[in-house]
């Protein structure tokens, strides 16, 4: 028993802006490596603030160090009206939106930076001993179910959309125990792309049946059993009782009753007995920075350990069309042994090529995009295969339209209207308030001076200059000439910004107005009409330093009457919608 604590993407062609269907490319390349490790379980560590509080990055970098496989952040809390925190110090959603940018900028970045060492896991634990989250879940799954309108599903999907690194949500459900629910639960979180790990002390028959039910509508959801072998929990064995099939359990155990020696010892039996793959422990918060933590991992590890192999690499790659990038996955060896590595890339997106190079246990993992290649933030899997052993690593494909000068469409000039200081060169310092009004920008190093998305040229503004227009319901004059459709390189700030309306008129008097949703530049959404223009891996401060996040500038395709004149759009009456540039396509290019 747990203590509480409180704490798409599409194509812009140069025929026409459609959104495309990502096609497969898989890729398999097989090489020697002199010795190789794979990891058959999971070692984790639960931690609640020293994940997100006070001085972090020691943290962040003594586990993504220590040897642990995953790092398990506790606990969730979810109020009666959906609304997530962390142990009532850490708000991270409400009404649907992540907000947890405002109290910790940083941390998806160090979700993301422990992926970048040994631990290929992140999971959020919801709930504790305290009764209340799991009532409250019970209560809006009745209320709601667990469709894309639900409060859950809306708050958990913008908790994915904002930290990728997150993997999976452990269950700590300690006394509500609702069949129905917490099936629909997990089933929800599995069709938004999340692992499920149950946490049980105790009630083994609801644990096991819900389990099974859960893997029966969507399997592979639960893929592991973090089982309780202390506190409430203490005299569990995973090898009596918690018989879960072809799901693993992986037996937890609390610093304060065992030493590192201690839990070394016990793992082996639980290993010897019933081949335990893995194991946890609880709790990082009672030895922070002391070197525990390494000796923990290693009590684990080695208790469990099996010849393999691991593999890290990078959290995201940024890959513009007609461009190329790469980066290195490194093979880290243990437990001696020596055989071959097989590694092989996931689906790719439309128009883009990878593979790998080299011979040795770091391995050149390339990219090279055509100029049409679907844009968007893609996860893609490394799988490392030797023998029946398999180890992965997920990171995020950013493609991008291309940087260049040259490409089809009408400029529209918008410079009469720029108002905002939006994009600014790295380094600078400002007190202009930035794109936000809270001194965060664009970087005009990311950015560049233009874009060309599928063959279409954007021109940006002036950087270190007003350079962006701040939506104010404006009427902005169109070149006039008969045209298929207008493009945007826009963005929502400060949040999402939902069902906004422009105006298109005609020289013939005729207009036809739109209803747009634009995603904030953090937390893209794929509205309707909406293409991923530009990714980028971080955006500036006013002080000079940067926010290292994915943040984004969307493309927005307007349909025009191609057998008519324009004249003008009038903007959405919303500065939090910031337009960066315009295009027209011509009447002449198909749909």
């Amino acid at each position: 028993m747990k203590r509480s604590v409180k704490s798409h993407s599409a194509n812009l062609s140069a025929r026409t802006l459609v959104r495309a269907a990502t096609l497969c490319l898989l890729l398999a390349v097989a090489f020697s490596a002199k010795t190789a490790f794979a990891q058959t379980g999971y070692t984790g560590i639960f931690g609640g603030g020293p994940f997100y509080k006070g001085n972090v990055q020691p943290n962040i970098v003594e586990i993504e160090n220590s040897g642990f496989t995953e790092a398990i952040v506790w606990s969730v809390e979810v109020n009666s009206v959906g609304n997530l925190n962390f142990n009532g110090e850490f708000p991270l959603t409400s009404n649907g939106v992540y907000i947890g940018n405002a109290t910790y900028p940083n941390f998806p970045g160090d979700m993301a930076q422990l992926k970048q060492g040994t631990v290929k896991r992140v999971t959020f634990s919801v709930g504790s001993s305290n009764f209340g989250d799991w009532e409250n879940i019970t209560a809006l799954i009745e209320s709601q179910g667990t469709g894309p309108t639900s409060i859950l599903y809306q708050d958990f999907q913008a908790l994915k959309a904002a930290i990728p690194a997150l993997d999976a949500i452990d269950f700590d459900d300690e006394n509500s125990y609702n069949t129905p629910t917490t099936i629909a639960f997990g089933v929800m979180l599995g069709q938004l792309g999340y692992h499920v790990m149950p946490d049980p002390y105790t009630n083994n028959s609801y644990w096991i049946n819900v389990v099974s039910q859960i893997n029966s509508q969507l399997p592979g959801t639960v893929d592991g059993v973090h089982l309780q072998a202390y506190a409430g929990g203490q005299g569990n064995s995973p090898c009596v009782g918690w018989n879960f099939g072809s799901v693993p359990v992986f037996p937890g155990l609390w610093d304060q009753n065992d030493t590192p020696a201690q839990v070394e010892s016990i793992m082996s039996g639980w290993h010897t007995q019933c081949d335990i793959l893995g194991g946890f422990m609880w709790i990082y918060d009672d030895f922070v920075g002391n070197g525990l933590a390494a000796q923990y991992a290693a009590a684990i590890n080695t208790a469990v350990g099996a010849s393999g192999f691991t593999l890290s690499g990078p959290s995201s790659l940024f890959l513009d069309q007609s461009g190329k990038t790469g980066a290195l996955v490194t093979i880290t060896p243990a437990n001696g042994f020596d055989g071959q590595v097989t590694l092989s890339l996931s689906q790719l997106p439309n128009g883009v090529k990878g593979g790998f190079r080299g011979q040795t246990d770091q391995r050149k993992m390339g990219f090279e995009a055509g100029s049409s290649a679907t844009t968007g933030l893609f996860p893609i899997t490394v799988t490392g295969t030797s023998g029946t052993i398999k180890q992965t690593l997920t990171f995020t494909l950013a493609v991008s339209a291309a940087v260049g000068e040259t490409g089809l469409g009408t400029q529209v000039d918008l410079s009469s209207q720029f108002g905002v200081y939006g994009i600014y060169h790295d380094g600078s310092k400002y007190s202009t308030g930035g794109l936000d009004g809270l001194g965060y920008s664009y970087s005009a190093n990311q950015l560049t001076g233009s874009r060309v998305l599928d063959g279409v040229l954007f021109n940006l503004g002036p950087q270190n200059q007003p350079d962006v227009v701040a939506c104010g319901g404006q009427t902005i004059s169109l070149p006039q000439g008969q045209f298929s459709d207008l493009v945007l390189l826009a963005t929502g700030i400060n949040g999402n910004q939902i069902g906004e309306t422009l105006t298109v008129l005609y020289t013939d008097g005729t207009s036809a107005q739109v209803v747009q949703s634009f995603s904030d530049w953090y937390t893209p959404q794929n509205f309707a009409r909406e293409y991923e223009a530009v990714g980028m891996p971080y955006r500036n401060f006013d002080d000079g330093t940067k926010d290292k996040r994915t943040f984004n500038l969307y493309a927005y395709r307007f349909q025009l009457n191609p057998t008519k004149v324009v004249q003008s759009i009038t903007l959405p009456d919303d500065p939090d919608v910031a337009i960066l540039a315009a295009t027209l396509l011509p009447a002449n290019v198909g749909n």
